[in-house]
């Protein structure tokens, strides 16, 4: 297959060694980037790639990985049974060892499955680092609304959020566009040009209305404190209210964990938080 197989078998090692390497920093800065609502909310980015760009090279450098090993191996294919075959004769119980192993990996799947400690220390430690990212949206993909469409969602008036963005140096000429081009054209985020908008986190005092805000908002990932923060209230008020409702919970505990002490969903907690005296419901309510 190779006519020059040494230089080749060393190109292949480098390959897979490099390969190894990137994988490990991008699988680190995967484990602890922020979800994909957050990044593009604030346009985060690290070391001038973006949230997309990471996982991008983590694709491409696993695939180079996969490739590069199946070569190296077909490379050392002799080598690597005849050290199975002197394993073998040596007595060396391979058999034994190769099952114990093959147990152990069988033992870590449902480890991960089951979430087991200390197995599923490591994914509470990664939701941990996505909840300790600043809040995001206040809806899914609010930055590529455009104008009119988040001021009617979100209960503000247009003109008002131009006037402050005017007063900051922000010229808006076409009031129809959205927070994601005027960042760019501006040079900053969808996430500070919404703190200039008056009243911008208004309270909403329909529970169908907190419905439509919130669903598939990451609202569960979010610490009480951080998402009381967000609302404009104080986190201590915010745990009030959920105590007034027989609802214990810490500041730095993420909705999630709450409602699913208390068996209801995070959504419920939210009501509950932002319509004093509304009333948990079930998950299946």
């Amino acid at each position: 297959m190779f006519k020059n197989a040494h230089p080749a078998r060393a190109f292949i090692a480098f390959l897979v060694t490099w390969s190894f390497i990137v994988l490990t920093l991008t699988g680190v800065v995967l484990y602890i980037i922020p979800p994909g609502r957050v990044a593009n909310w604030i346009f985060w980015r690290l070391a001038g790639l973006d949230r997309e760009g990471w996982i991008h090279l983590h694709i491409l450098f696993g695939a180079v990985f996969i490739i590069s090993g199946a070569i190296h191996l077909y490379f050392n294919w002799r080598p690597f049974v005849r050290y199975l075959v002197e394993r073998v004769r040596g007595h060396l119980a391979l058999k034994r060892e190769s099952l114990a192993s093959l147990a152990l990996v069988c033992a870590l799947v449902l480890a991960a499955l089951y979430s087991v400690p200390p197995i599923s220390w490591l994914f509470t430690l990664n939701d941990w680092a996505k909840a300790s990212w600043d809040s995001g949206p206040p809806y899914p993909r609010a930055e590529a609304s455009p104008l009119p469409v988040l001021a009617e969602r979100l209960g503000f008036r247009l003109e008002e959020a131009l006037a402050a963005w005017r007063a900051a140096g922000i010229e808006i000429e076409d009031s129809n566009t959205n927070l994601e081009s005027i960042a760019r054209s501006q040079g900053t985020t969808p996430a500070t040009l919404f703190a200039l908008i008056p009243s911008s986190r208004p309270s909403l005092p329909e529970p169908s209305a907190l419905e439509a805000r919130f669903a598939g908002s990451g609202l569960g990932a979010q610490t009480l404190r951080a998402f009381a923060e967000q609302q404009g209230l104080e986190p201590e008020e915010a745990r009030a209210r959920l105590a007034a409702s027989e609802i214990e919970a810490n500041l730095d505990e993420t909705l999630k964990s709450i409602a699913e002490r208390a068996a209801i969903r995070p959504l419920e907690l939210a009501k509950i938080i932002l319509i004093p005296g509304d009333l948990p419901q079930s998950p299946n309510h």
